[in-house]
């Protein structure tokens, strides 16, 4: 057994047994107790090296006014980052590299002179961060003494093990923020109690004769330290390496994002120089969306068709990925409480692109961390009173726990205009020229007080010409949508008028069961079992019976139902799409536009998604070399890309 590591097993063997006879419940006589206290502090003195929370030493828990800014005596910079493992190949070239695991917690550097640890300092902006050294000394993997006389400075991560986090977990949302929170207490008897760990990644000064960063890891491991797992490619592929890493990382416990890649020459490292952000000797590969931290603005309420009011986070601007982020939907009440905790003006939040594409906050400093004892926060809570009418707004908790906040208004004008916005929408009837705006405006006019005073609006037409930013063109355009519109499918009816989890997939899904507007209607009436269809289970059905039709009738006597074409037995292009999910892109030549050509493949049993992925099975294009997402996003998934006459010829009768 290393000599470090039986000197932390007699650490623990004596504080173990010194617990245990506090309790009243002794596990070993005075005389054992003694002995192993004597072997301790034989082995102290011989390797010039004490533990923090060693029985030989008297543990002076500091209190710190405030926590001093420090300038770094080198640069702490971040990583060079991508999620494409291609990259990390081409980065990495010929040269001898190491893979290590990508640490999730907050980086601390550590200073030793003389043996003993003297500095303790937090990243911070790179150049400059916060003096911690109070809270080191009482880490139990920081040696606050060690056999090593020359200056030495190691840079590692503060964490929390998953082990450890488990005794917080209920009241902290995740371990990086503690473990961050924890190490910046002013109170260090407080940051004993956390359990934290420091993990070193890199020796900064100290050892000049290595110029292995795998060499000088395993020198300093020998003089106390927990160092990060580290592994070269052994008849691997990365996608194997990357995978064992996230199992060691398991079993050990420690929280990571991602692997670092670098390389292990340290002097070749030196020489490729740095940016502003990062040194150019190593990359991370993360496993996760970037995030980028920013800080709360305000939570502004926007209304859904139902009066459900959606929070959404506002912040100061952020560029992610080319594009400037402001804003952030947080959906409902318990997302936002799970998300941050207890919100207020100025509170860090750390955003990312989900997919690359939907903005969205990963987590936050919540104001019960404990840095963030703060009695002058001006809190973001959830409104009392409906922001667009001024009635009460209530708390409703559904079935699975997820809470909402919903204007008990039930004419409130905002509830009107989602209903029509969505009515006359894509996922409704599809009024091409309507827009929100314009909706506003013939409400404030008095024109349109419910959903079917849309199709009355013609009666308007001398007023509305006469409207500013309006003239006969244009409200001509909108009125004959309108009466285009009036000629729909059952499913486009029932999708548009706003029925709670009805949307437009369960509504052709519901119309191949119920041919007819007076059937489902009949059936919704007298509470039918709708959960005996697939899909229909639950708050569906639910949302069904409690509709009021009322407003449905007015509707529906104002549109032409197209029919829906019958199966026949014998149709083979009717099963031929089955099980089939189709995309569709580009100009096309035979139909009018996309929409008319997705309702023939529905028609037939297939699936037409906005996307190409890999359970996509054709994509329609008729321009095979086009370079657009679509086109390429297919090449590489190897989806078959098809004509538009090959599709048809194919599968369909045209």
């Amino acid at each position: 057994m290393q000599d470090i590591e039986k000197m932390r097993l007699l650490v623990d063997q004596l504080n173990t047994a010194t617990k245990a006879y506090d309790e009243g419940q002794p596990i070993m006589s005075d005389e054992e107790w003694d002995t192993l206290y004597f072997s301790l502090q034989s082995l102290e003195r011989e390797m010039r090296t004490t533990l923090p929370d060693s029985p030989t030493q008297k543990v002076n828990y500091q209190v710190v006014n405030q926590l001093n800014k420090v300038q770094h005596s080198h640069a702490m910079l971040s990583l060079d980052k991508t999620k494409d493992i291609n990259e990390v190949i081409e980065f990495l070239g010929n040269q001898v590299w190491v893979a290590m695991m990508k640490l999730d917690g907050l980086s601390c550097s550590l200073t030793y002179e003389n043996g003993k640890l003297i500095a303790a300092e937090t990243r911070g902006n790179g150049e400059i961060g916060e003096d911690v050294l109070h809270n080191a000394l009482v880490i139990k993997s920081i040696p606050n003494r060690i056999p090593f006389l020359n200056r030495l400075v190691i840079d590692g991560e503060i964490i929390c093990t998953e082990e450890d986090f488990n005794a917080f977990k209920d009241e902290y949302k995740n371990s990086r923020n503690f473990a961050a929170g924890s190490i910046r207490l002013l109170d260090s008897k407080e940051c004993a109690k956390r359990n934290l760990s420091f993990v070193a990644w890199d020796v900064i000064e100290g050892l000049p004769n290595s110029n292995s960063l795998i060499d000088r890891l395993l020198v300093i491991s020998t003089l106390g330290f927990y160092t990060v797992p580290t592994y070269r490619a052994n008849g691997q592929t990365f996608e194997e390496l990357i995978s064992l890493i996230k199992l060691v990382a398991k079993q050990i416990g420690y929280p990571i994002d991602g692997v670092v890649f670098k390389f292990d020459d340290v002097e070749y490292g030196k020489s490729l120089g740095r940016t502003s952000h990062h040194f150019k000797n190593a990359i991370a590969y993360k496993f996760y969306d970037e995030v980028y931290k920013t800080q709360l603005l305000d939570i502004e309420w926007t209304m859904g068709r139902t009066g459900v009011l959606t929070p959404v986070a506002v912040f100061n601007p952020v560029k992610i990925e080319g594009s400037v982020i402001e804003r952030a939907n947080l959906h409902n009440v318990s997302v936002m409480k799970s998300v941050l905790g207890k919100p207020f003006k100025g509170q860090n939040v750390y955003i990312y692109k989900a997919n690359q594409i939907i903005p969205q906050i990963r987590i936050a400093d919540d104001i019960n961390e404990p840095e963030l004892f703060y009695i002058d926060k001006e809190l973001l809570t959830v409104p009392t009173k409906c922001p667009i009418c001024g009635h009460d707004i209530k708390i409703t908790n559904q079935s699975n726990g997820v809470e909402f906040a919903i204007c008990s208004n039930p004419a409130c004008e905002g509830k009107l205009i989602n209903k029509l916005d969505h009515f006359c929408g894509k996922k409704g009837l599809d009024i091409k020229g309507i827009s929100k705006a314009t909706l506003e405006k013939v409400c404030d006019w008095g024109w349109v007080n419910c959903l079917s005073d849309i199709f009355k609006l013609k009666n308007y037409k001398t007023e509305w010409i006469k409207k500013p930013g309006f003239g006969a063109k244009s409200v001509d355009k909108i009125l004959d949508s309108i009466d285009t519109a009036r000629y729909t499918t059952l499913d486009k009816f029932i999708s548009s008028l706003g029925i709670p989890f009805i949307g437009q997939t369960i509504s052709k899904d519901l119309v191949k069961i119920i041919p007819t507007y007076e059937e489902f209607k009949d059936k919704a009436q007298s509470h039918f079992d709708f959960a005996q269809y697939p899909g229909f289970a639950g708050a569906k059905t639910l949302a069904i019976w409690n509709y009021d039709f009322t407003e449905a009738d007015k509707i529906y006597s104002y549109l032409i139902i197209e029919q829906a074409k019958e199966k026949k037995e014998n149709d083979n292009t009717q099963k031929s799409l089955e099980n089939i999910t189709v995309c569709i892109t580009g100009k096309l030549n035979l139909y009018k536009n996309r929409a008319a050509l997705q309702a023939e493949i529905e028609a037939a049993g297939g699936k037409v998604s906005s996307s190409v992925s890999k359970n996509t099975n054709y994509l329609i294009n008729n321009d095979n070399t086009s370079t657009s997402s679509k086109n390429l996003t297919a090449k590489k998934l190897g989806v078959n890309i098809i004509t538009e006459q090959e599709f048809v010829n194919q599968f369909l009768t045209k």
